[in-house]
């Protein structure tokens, strides 16, 4: 009998999280998905599993991303898991507590 060990695809299948930015960015016009993959040389069906999160997006590209959209989606929203590891000066910085 085949046992499914749910514990080991918890880690593995949840490992990147949808690129909602990204998602309602492209879907806000016809033919951007298109045009975003062409830019970053990818397959639209790659582009599309890292959308959905079945595969995390590769560094390298979350600056072209930003760059294709002008701002509107920053690199650290493309790897929300460790976008504040690869580019800490992007990172947010935790605000000190007021003393009144």
């Amino acid at each position: 009998m085949l046992v499914f060990n749910f514990s080991l695809c918890e880690n593995r299948c949840m490992q990147a999280p949808k690129l909602i930015e990204l998602i309602d960015f492209l879907g806000a016009e016809r033919g951007r998905k298109t045009a975003l993959a062409r830019s970053l040389d990818i397959s639209e069906s790659y582009l599309s599993q890292m959308l959905s999160g079945l595969r995390p997006m590769p560094a390298e590209l979350c600056p072209l991303v930003e760059r294709f959209t002008g701002g509107a989606v920053d690199r650290t929203k493309c790897r929300p898991l460790d976008g504040g590891r690869i580019w800490p000066e992007l990172a947010t910085e935790p605000q000190e507590p007021s003393h009144a």
